[in-house]
């Protein structure tokens, strides 16, 4: 399962990449290029929140029972 998932991602980038371009050229071809670059960073921030939190959730939960269960295993 893993190494799909490295495929995949491995095959995705390049698309991927290509999006943030496309934004900066349509902002800049604009004539209300500073109102739409204002939205489309406070998109960008709203888009990267809920992630961080995930983020830092998960890493948060696996540092806090990193050692739970090692009492158990003999040795």
């Amino acid at each position: 399962m893993g190494l799909a998932v490295v495929v995949a991602t491995l095959a995705a980038w390049e698309p991927a990449l290509a999006q943030c371009p496309m934004c900066k050229q349509s902002i800049e071809a604009s004539t209300e290029g500073a109102s739409m670059a204002g939205g489309i960073n406070l998109a960008v921030l709203v888009l990267l929140i809920p992630a961080v939190l995930i983020f830092a959730g998960i890493f948060g939960a696996v540092y806090k029972y990193r050692d739970e269960g090692k009492d158990d295993q003999p040795g």
